[in-house]
């Protein structure tokens, strides 16, 4: 099963945000909760957490890139798969 982790909502004016780093990259195993990148946008920098555990089967957007809030980022699949 593949959970698709999107740009969160960081704030009511908020509608896009840049990711600055990706702390996991595909193939690494993730917990729910563990950050797997930070983003920043106009009013705040931040670290988002996995929304579950599994692996990164697919980062769809690169560090610098900005990208609008909803915009799925990356893919986790089963860490079993």
């Amino acid at each position: 099963m593949s959970i698709e982790v999107v740009m969160p909502k960081m704030g009511e004016s908020i509608q896009e945000g840049k990711i600055l780093r990706w702390v996991k990259n595909v193939g690494d195993k993730v917990e729910r909760d563990e950050v797997i990148l930070e983003i920043s946008t106009d009013k705040v920098d931040t670290e988002v957490p996995s929304p579950a555990s599994g692996v990164i089967t697919q980062i769809l957007f690169q560090e610098g890139d900005t990208v609008e809030v909803g915009k799925v980022i990356c893919v986790l699949g089963d860490a079993a798969g």
